[in-house]
């Protein structure tokens, strides 16, 4: 059992006690009625919103009669968001029937359909059920226009937060085929040893070069250059070309993105067609891109290359996602002088960075589907996904149709209480197995069209946890157990394959279609450092024909997020991704060279007494003295940094990147520190820096716990407060929270002539919470920010991530006399926090704690007081004569 799993479990059987406090925590919803809303393509979407008479509702004032036919809103403290799973489960006796035991999901009498959710309004979650399953268990809605009629008003469900085992049971399998005793002569090579196409082995066969590199360094995590591992030639293997034709392949890729003429890339600087050469032309190509390098890579890589690709933490559209997408042009290139049947399959760690390399794929002509459910996809890449094309099947819909009939059949004849002769017996048991075989065709048949789909297609894109879908695996020639037995009638008069099976199924000689199966001898992995090793395993090693792999991520920002259990001390080994571990023990790449960038760089603030001094405060509390970058040296730099004022940069650039993060000059005028914030609330710093540092004090100001929405605002039902449990450790700070509403109301003024984006970052919930609770009540502020003309995002590092805005207002939080400050010593967290405003960053905090609490920010602190961009807040901000 996962711990996600024994956590839900926990929670759901902890709260027999005590329901009320579930749905004030935001884990679950009482009385809720379920409307049908039509269809996602073989998803039935269903609309859930609290009853009009519901025990638990969550006005703002206590109900009347003028609100009493009002929805009530969800609870302030609700946690579903999009593409959550959620387990919806009857409540026998309707309204308020949610204290039994028959209404806990986890008893085995329950009557349960799990469901994601599709979107969430102030009212309502929509979500997306697999079709037939909601009138199955729960009979029609109350709002059914189909031929089985209108259900029951009364009809109400409570719905809870759940889990799905998928992506636990994929990560297993991929853990347990990486560990697979390989055979010991690979039959996809032929007598040199150069890869081959052959159907009998299903294509290509992974590359037991990628395995042994990934086996042979598993043991080891962060390590001096001292203690790099004997990994003997492994390096210089890497660094060979995939495929015979590589290089020559490599190069007419290169030609055509310099040449341009059809203006479909950026012009790239000398580091990212370095990493874009290094990717086509090696098996194992590592390349780091820092915030703002805008590293939009195509991984174009159709060789035997582990590429791993350190994205930049940019926005959409930006240039990681750009060259990501000139190395899988690449790829596509050498895919097509191989194989019809040769595929590059593209993942990210997020349903979002999937997306986002999809949509660039299809910008550059690609043809790309996207594998996945459409409720966490993007609704503009709905018609590339795979249930828009086996919607497009007439046959694959035919097939569905008449299982979906059949099974509502079978429904209804078993309400029927009259047939209870064995002949009616018999009859019920021709109907039960004429269903089943009707819902085994129509898996067969929308396995077909999907394998139909992805043999068009160029590019295969899915998150990695998604590179493991049944039906992109049996378009592979791998089928799952209860998938093999329909395999193996197939009208294809066929062996069943000798091959070992896999540990995600048996390995067929023919697809669904009856034509070879699929190979992705080129993957392609974005947020690399972002997803646990072992959720980075599954695209490697699904399709068992992985020759060539390019990751995408940076070891110097946000590792993995992992929950671990509450007896376990010290970091996680999960929390090491497998980009980090790699670049940390492989030695720089060899066989690359990259010729002199001609780009005119800014470096001015990198070379100042103050820099320096910062470095070497850093350094000289280090355990080791070997660099940030110098520690990840196995990956290339993407070196150049277009986001952030040289000023801004410079910081992280000296102290996590070893320098070696350069800025354009031009981004010096290009980049301007507001007007107002210089002139008018910081008139004596320094305005050559686009940093301040303003120093709230106090040694006291922080709080723990979670914010109430407003006393007022919660239930009188339930003598327990709205405070999630899990959220008690969350610290807040009054005193920068009004700091940082205060400043906001005067930049937002009308003396001031400040129009661009802001963001509010801030480590803690509690402190997201607090800041968004203060302008949601301050009157001055919601009156300035009507007539600004964009959204004032208030979230935490973690969410940040990825994100960038004009002027980012950073908060700290920690205040105490200890020197405490928590998680912030995680150094990659403050990089992240540093690094995502483009014209301006203001940081407030207690400088005391922070300087005694880590030496990063020791450093930091001392920088910008060296740089005279630090505020004392005992020059308190005179709104008033704005």
């Amino acid at each position: 059992m996962s711990l996600k799993e024994s956590e839900v479990i926990t929670r759901l059987e902890s709260s027999i006690n005590d329901p009320f406090l579930l749905e004030n925590t935001g884990h679950a919803l009482f009385d809720i009625h379920p409307q049908r809303r039509g269809n996602l393509f073989n998803d039935e979407v269903y609309r859930l919103e609290k009853s009009i008479d519901a025990t638990t509702t969550f006005f703002p004032t206590v109900a009347t009669p003028e609100n009493s036919s009002v929805l009530s809103p969800l609870p302030p403290n609700h946690k579903f968001s999009r593409n959550d799973v959620v387990v919806m489960t009857l409540q026998p006796q309707g309204n308020g029937d949610f204290l039994g035991a028959t209404s806990l999901p986890t008893n085995k009498d329950a009557t349960s359909v799990e469901a994601r959710v599709l979107n969430v309004g102030p009212t309502y979650i929509d979500v997306a059920i697999p079709s037939g399953k909601f009138l199955n268990a729960f009979g029609p809605a109350s709002n059914n226009r189909g031929e089985e009629g209108k259900g029951d008003p009364g009809m109400r469900v409570r719905v809870d937060r759940f889990f799905s085992d998928v992506p636990f049971k994929r990560m297993v399998a991929a853990l347990g085929q990486l560990t697979s005793v390989p055979e010991q002569q690979q039959k996809g090579e032929d007598a040199a040893g150069n890869p081959k196409y052959d159907t009998r082995v299903g294509g290509f066969q992974m590359d037991n070069l990628l395995k042994e590199v990934i086996l042979s360094t598993m043991t080891y995590e962060h390590m001096s250059e001292d203690d790099i591992p004997n990994i003997g030639d492994l390096p210089k293997k890497l660094a060979k070309p995939p495929l015979p034709t590589s290089t020559k392949l490599a190069n007419q890729v290169m030609s055509y993105i310099e040449g341009n003429s059809n203006n479909l890339f950026p012009r790239y600087n000398e580091p990212q067609l370095t990493a874009i050469r290094s990717a086509l032309t090696r098996r194992l190509t590592l390349i780091q891109g820092p915030p703002g390098t805008n590293f939009e890579l195509f991984v174009f890589v159709l060789s035997c290359t582990l590429l791993v690709l350190t994205s930049s933490n940019s926005i959409i559209g930006t240039g990681k996602t750009t060259t990501a997408g000139s190395i899988a042009f690449g790829f596509v290139h050498q895919c097509r002088s191989l194989s019809p049947h040769c595929k590059v399959l593209a993942t990210a760690f997020s349903n979002v960075g999937a997306d986002n390399l999809a949509e660039k794929f299809i910008s550059l002509g690609l043809k790309v589907v996207r594998v996945g459910k459409p409720s966490g996809v993007s609704e503009s890449l709905w018609s590339h996904t795979l249930d828009a094309a086996i919607q497009r099947d007439p046959n694959a819909q035919k097939a569905l149709d008449d299982a979906a009939q059949t099974t509502a059949k079978i429904k209804k004849g078993s309400n029927d209480k009259k047939r209870t002769n064995k002949g009616s017996l018999s009859a019920d048991r021709a109907k039960r197995d004429a269903a089943t075989d009707a819902v085994k065709a129509s898996i067969e048949a929308c396995n077909i069209a999907a394998t139909r789909a992805l043999r068009e297609a160029d590019i295969i894109v899915c998150t990695s946890i998604g590179a493991a879908d049944s039906q992109l695996l049996a378009a592979c020639g791998i089928y799952p157990e209860d998938e093999d037995d329909k395999a193996k009638t197939s009208t294809r008069k066929s062996p069943v394959n000798t091959q070992p099976r896999t540990q995600f199924g048996n390995i067929r000689e023919f697809a669904p279609d009856n034509l070879p199966p699929l190979s992705t001898p080129f993957v392609i992995i974005d947020e690399a450092c972002q997803s646990v090793e072992p959720a980075s395993l599954i695209p490697v090693v699904s399709t068992n024909s992985c020759r060539s792999l390019v990751m995408l991520g940076d070891p110097c920002q946000l590792p993995p997020t992992v929950r671990s259990d509450s007896s376990s001390t010290g970091e996680s080994p999960l929390s090491i991704s497998l980009m980090s571990r790699l670049a940390c023990t492989l030695p720089s790449p060899v066989t690359v060279t990259a010729q002199k960038d001609n780009t005119p760089l800014e470096n001015k603030y990198l070379e100042t007494k103050s820099m320096r001094q910062a470095i070497s405060k850093v350094a000289a509390n280090k355990a080791s003295n070997v660099s940030y970058r110098k520690l990840y040296a196995g990956s290339l730099l993407l070196s150049v940094q277009y986001r952030m004022h040289p000023s801004i940069a410079a910081f992280s650039s000296g102290i996590f990147y070893n320098g070696l993060l350069s800025s354009p000059r031009f981004l010096n005028s290009a980049r301007n520190f507001p007007h107002h914030l210089s002139t008018k609330l910081y008139p004596s710093s320094n305005a050559d820096v686009s940093v301040r540092f303003v120093h709230v004090g106090g040694r006291n100001n922080e709080s723990k716990g979670s914010i109430k929405s407003g006393g007022e605002d919660l239930p009188a039902f339930s003598s327990s407060v709205a405070t999630d449990p899990t959220n008690n450790k969350s610290y807040r700070n009054e005193a920068e929270a009004n700091e940082v509403v205060q400043m906001l109301i005067s930049l937002l003024s009308e003396e001031s002539s400040f129009q661009g984006s802001i963001g509010i970052v801030t480590p803690y919930s509690s402190q997201v919470a607090l800041i968004k609770t203060m302008m949601a009540k301050d009157v001055e502020f919601r009156k300035v920010a009507q007539s600004f003309p964009h959204e004032i995002e208030v979230k935490s590092v973690d969410a940040y991530q990825g994100r960038e805005r004009d002027l980012i207002i950073f908060s700290a939080v920690r205040s105490n006399r200890h020197g405490r400050i928590g998680f912030l010593k995680d150094w990659r967290r403050m990089n992240v926090a540093l690094t995502r405003a483009k014209s301006g960053l203001v940081v407030f905090g207690d400088a005391d704690t922070l300087k005694a609490g880590d030496k990063h920010w020791n450093a930091f602190v001392n920088w910008s007081e060296a740089v005279d961009c630090f505020m004392d807040t005992s020059l308190q901000l005179n709104t008033d004569s704005v």
